[in-house]
């Protein structure tokens, strides 16, 4: 949906930038993912810090995109902190379900897949993020688009590792698909 609009906005309305429904989508996409992960029993007792970064993420996101970056300008400050907090809750919570005592199957575990997905996702926007200057360089050179080639590669890990992760989830909660 949120595609849709940018190309509509981009194409039919002629606005010269599209950012605005990327930065709802991006502000809504790390809180909500922040949220998921402070549902995870492993995340039980981290749950109150879990809780504060929602609505720190939030206000700062907030205050990004209504006074220093903007509406019409893509929020990449808002996007670093949101990828640099979700690769640190992913590898934290990685660390905890494999120090654990208890034996799990891994595979069958959907925040397994959700922490996969978005530890590898966050950490390679970084690296897009970083680099994106010489990539847009190379790119007018040599007309190969390796930023867009790395960012689908991304995307289909991070939203195959969600798949999965939904496909255990209703596995494992066969009669009630959420559990709130």
């Amino acid at each position: 949906c949120v595609e849709t609009i940018g190309w509509y906005m981009n194409y039919i309305v002629r606005r010269p930038t599209n950012a605005l429904p990327f930065n709802v989508l991006m502000l809504i996409r790390f809180v909500f993912f922040i949220w998921i992960f402070s549902r995870s029993k492993e995340m039980q007792y981290a749950k109150k810090s879990l809780q504060f970064w929602i609505v720190f993420f939030g206000v700062i996101g907030l205050i990004n995109f209504l006074f220093i970056q903007k509406f019409w300008l893509y929020n990449s400050y808002t996007q670093l902190l949101g990828d640099i907090t979700l690769a640190g809750i992913s590898a934290y919570f990685l660390f905890s379900i494999l120090k654990a005592s208890e034996y799990r199957n891994l595979f069958g575990y959907e925040y397994f897949w959700l922490a996969n997905g978005l530890i590898v996702s966050s950490m390679g926007n970084m690296l897009l993020y970083y680099f994106g200057d010489s990539l847009y360089a190379y790119y007018k050179e040599t007309k190969i688009p390796v930023y867009d080639y790395i960012n689908s590669v991304l995307n289909v890990v991070l939203y195959g590792s969600l798949i999965i992760g939904f496909i255990c989830r209703r596995k494992t909660t066969k009669s009630s698909p959420v559990s709130l």
